[in-house]
């Protein structure tokens, strides 16, 4: 058993080694190359039969109490804390490094799990397709109409659903309306044996309009409903890397129609276009029964209008050109400025 005082003296350095103030043994003011506040290097040489450490400080040996844990030949940050009556360090306390807990294991929602594999799918770098079977015409086209069915189907496409959704909630959209929508319809099936559990006239009223719009939605659209959502997803992401707006369907029974529209000049570096300086182009691309293939291609900046067709038939080019000034009184009489009209006949 140690005496009484070699047993206190040895706990007192220990502890105080622990703290990371340390006192100099063994040298006399005469030794002391050091100045109060100076930051130095000490390296460890070796473990004292005392428990303490021999540390060599700018070329000169000192004997140190370290912490227990401390190994021969390990390099440590001193500061000078005082020089009298005792050579007193502080040891820099080494920064514990921050511990990354593991990832838990995520099960990822079908609706996520599906967007990371459109957003990860490999593309052929070609802007998406937005895909309806329905025609905007169950009959015969009617000219004045067609502006407002396009723009209804777009309403309708599910590419503004989240937009549509803030609008509904602050009582600006029917419910009615949002239930249109390919979202919507997709989740009703899902929900809709939950909803009649309840007894509520509002959950009764809901489900039906929620039934309402399934039958219709598998009426109107003949594309599966895991490929419809992928490329609605697809042609969103498209849509916020600035790509045009490409819509496919049918203009009336067996007419295919292809309708692509693109703000130009969104992406103009420094400038926040105001409407009038948006430059919006739209494409219409059809197959007529007299006309053959006919490209329409429509650009409006600053309230003008400029309009270039493009015929595949030679008949038809000439035929337009002859219709020019008709088609110009039509603009007119609708409020539309047309500044210029070309005709192509390019294959």
């Amino acid at each position: 058993m140690l005496p009484g005082n070699m047993a206190s003296t040895l706990l007192t350095q220990y502890l105080r080694g622990q703290q990371g103030v340390l006192e100099a043994v063994k040298l006399s003011p005469d030794d002391i190359r050091l100045t109060v506040g100076e930051k130095v290097q000490a390296t460890v040489t070796n473990l004292l039969p005392n428990g303490r450490f021999a540390v060599l400080i700018k070329d000169q040996l000192l004997d140190l109490n370290l912490p227990r844990n401390t190994q021969p030949g390990e390099k440590l940050d001193l500061t000078v804390l005082a020089k009298t009556p005792t050579l007193t360090f502080s040891l820099a306390q080494a920064e514990a490094k921050p511990t990354i807990a593991p990832a838990p294991n995520v099960a990822l929602s079908q609706g996520a799990a599906m967007l990371s594999a459109v957003l990860n799918a490999p593309t052929d770098g070609k802007t998406a397709v937005l895909q309806q079977a329905q025609p905007l015409f169950m009959a015969s086209p009617n000219s004045a109409q067609l502006a407002g069915q396009l723009a209804g189907r777009l309403a309708e496409s599910g590419l503004f659903y989240e937009s549509h959704q803030a609008e509904w909630v602050s009582g600006q959209r029917p419910l009615q309306t949002l239930l249109k929508e390919p979202q919507a319809q997709f989740n009703l099936a899902a929900g809709a044996e939950q909803t009649l559990k309840s007894d509520l006239p509002l959950a009764r009223q809901t489900t039906t309009m929620a039934a309402d719009a399934l039958l219709l939605h598998k009426k109107n659209e003949d594309i599966p409903p895991e490929q419809a959502m992928r490329q609605l997803v697809r042609q969103q992401v498209d849509l916020l890397e600035q790509r045009p707006l490409i819509w496919q369907g049918v203009a009336w029974p067996d007419q295919s129609l292809r309708w692509e529209l693109e703000l130009k000049n969104q992406g103009e570096a420094h400038s926040e276009l105001n409407p009038a300086q948006q430059q919006w182009q739209t494409k219409l691309d059809l197959t007529l029964p007299k006309l053959g293939e006919l490209g329409v291609v429509a650009s409006l900046q600053h309230g003008q209008f400029h309009l270039r067709f493009n015929a595949l038939n030679a008949d038809t080019a000439d035929l337009l050109k002859q219709q020019q000034a008709s088609l110009l009184e039509r603009f007119a009489a609708a409020g539309l400025n047309v500044v210029q009209y070309q005709v192509s006949n390019e294959t």
